[in-house]
């Protein structure tokens, strides 16, 4: 029951994750103005919008419902205080994410009609992750292992580089730059008074950062963990700039919120919090 309520919390999280990248990128936030109801009803709506946004909440409240159920079940049960401990994390931001959720709405947050509310945005994919790596690290807590072969630097360079993402995206700053890249409207650095613009670029030069990092990762610890690391973060590189140049076709767009948070759950549960560096066996293999 535990492995259940865990992995189906887990994967849960994540699709409501994409799927909440996928209502923001076809601007169907307010396609229901009500909350929690659709046009004050239980009933799917016919509009393909609202049917996006009514089922971004349905798979919203699933995956909260593994979440207290295993809260539940850890916290009444014989297991270790860090996984109770993890498990109330996991709770906690999942009740914020409710909270905020719904705040979105009865502002109009899709809006962007103000910097609080490109914030209320941006703070609501930070909770999410949050819930994401409480539930990693209650598996991890479980295996009592705390081990991995990314060390906290080059994890803290990768969630930096993913934080300025996300308040790129929520800020309206994708296009800032234009369709270009490397170049950001015609010049290699671009007009940074405009803090669109310089948001952009720092999070464009925090993704060259982040690309050294596991560059040097991979050529220095040569396991097996690290250059798939590195691989990764190549992909989610190449997804970013096929997206920028397509000019946020939205298939591409998709295909980098899917390996973005996929990306940031496989670093999560390969962090090395110990000072002994050992790989972590995948979790479907149990032990």
């Amino acid at each position: 029951m535990f492995r259940f309520l865990l992995f189906g919390a887990i994967a849960l999280t994540y699709l409501v994750m994409i799927w909440g990248g996928l209502v923001r990128s076809t601007d169907s936030g307010l396609a229901c103005p009500d909350w929690p109801l659709c046009y004050g009803q239980f009933s799917m709506p016919l509009d393909k919008a609202a049917r996006l946004e009514m089922g971004h909440r349905i798979l919203s409240s699933f995956a909260g419902l593994f979440v207290f159920g295993l809260f539940l079940l850890t916290v009444f049960g014989k297991y270790s205080l860090k996984v109770k401990l993890f498990a109330s994390a996991a709770l906690f931001f999942t009740f914020s994410a409710a909270i905020t959720g719904m705040k979105m709405i009865k502002l109009e947050a899709p809006n962007l009609s103000s910097h609080f509310h490109m914030a209320l945005e941006s703070f609501h994919i930070f909770e999410s992750m949050l819930i994401l790596a409480s539930l990693l690290f209650v598996y991890r807590a479980y295996r009592g292992s705390f081990e991995g072969a990314i060390p906290i630097w080059a994890y803290a360079l990768a969630i930096l580089t993913m934080v300025s993402g996300v308040i790129v995206r929520y800020t309206g700053s994708g296009e800032a730059c234009g369709h270009e890249w490397p170049t950001c409207a015609g010049s290699l650095i671009g007009d940074i008074s405009n803090w669109q613009v310089g948001l952009q670029v720092l999070h464009r030069n925090l993704a060259y950062l982040t690309w050294l990092g596991f560059l040097t990762l991979a050529l220095t610890n040569k396991d097996r963990t690290s250059r798939l690391a590195f691989v990764l973060i190549n992909v989610q590189m190449i997804s970013a700039i096929s997206m920028v140049k397509s000019g946020f076709f939205l298939p591409l767009v998709f295909i980098d919120v899917t390996h973005g948070f996929f990306l940031f759950m496989w670093l999560t549960y390969n962090l090395s919090l110990s000072r002994k560096a050992e790989v972590l066996k995948p979790a479907w293999q149990g032990g």
